[in-house]
């Protein structure tokens, strides 16, 4: 095969690649002109019309489908394009983070959320692992609902509170009792600084204007910081920073002794 072809290859599977990193990484401003445009799949039509409602109440959101099985959600997500899909965890029979790879595949810029309708650990632990960007216990009040469609829409994560203990707890059995306070003092200051805007559900690209630094350079750290604390997830960082800082000072200030 000629040198050029080769190169003209290597350029154009380069530029597919940045064109899908941007993809992934763009936000939603919300506006009544640019609603976030929303799609529920749940297998309970009462928690489906619920939904709707509630959104349907709110100006800068638009419900743009519904479905009530796993096998209509890729067809319907490509066909409506939502910004956020509001999930049930158990509506793929034990493959949602399958199905989850599959959106994201599919929809780059979609962010999802997953709704967990059981207090069991097992099933809370297999949601965290489906990658999603935020993870809500099902009977979540109304506002803590908006507040994080509005969190994932703008590249954040959320974990509302019963989501954090419920983690925490999995987490504290994962380090084998090993304190969190401890691991958490293994980061450098400058990590320390990035997990707290975390928490608080600033995107990358908003912690490195906070910061001063380059988003790249922001990347890197919470590349490092996740290699550190062994965890995968934004959701999981949030979980150890908060059950770790509630009775400190802001910004990462613990105590490490």
């Amino acid at each position: 095969m000629p040198h050029n072809t080769l190169t003209r290859r290597r350029v154009h599977r380069s530029n597919q690649e940045k064109k899908r990193a941007v993809s992934r990484n763009a936000v939603v401003e919300p506006s009544p002109q640019r609603p976030i445009r929303l799609f529920i799949a749940d297998s309970y039509e009462v928690h489906r019309v619920g939904m709707r409602a509630l959104f349907e109440g709110e100006p800068d959101m638009a419900v743009v489908g519904e479905t009530d099985t796993a096998e209509d959600v890729l067809a319907e997500s490509r066909r409506t394009k939502p910004d956020v899909m509001l999930l049930t965890y158990g509506l793929f029979k034990g493959r949602d983070t399958e199905l989850c790879k599959r959106l994201s595949d599919a929809l780059p810029a979609l962010r999802i959320v997953v709704i967990v309708w059981s207090n069991d650990d097992d099933v809370f632990r297999h949601a965290v692992g489906t990658g999603a960007q935020a993870i809500l216990v099902g009977d979540i009040c109304r506002g803590k609902l908006i507040q994080a469609v509005h969190t994932v829409a703008r590249g954040g994560s959320y974990l509302d509170q019963r989501g954090t203990d419920q983690t925490f707890r999995l987490l504290r059995q994962h380090s084998d009792a090993l304190g969190s306070r401890s691991v958490l003092c293994n980061l450098s200051a400058q990590e320390r600084k990035i997990i707290s805007h975390i928490a608080n559900g600033d995107t990358n690209k908003e912690i490195a204007t906070k910061m001063t630094l380059s988003e790249k350079t922001v990347k890197n750290y919470i590349a490092n910081m996740f290699v550190k604390l062994e965890i995968t997830r934004r959701t999981q960082a949030v979980t150890l920073y908060l059950q770790t800082c509630r009775s400190h000072a802001p910004e990462g200030e613990w105590m490490c002794a």
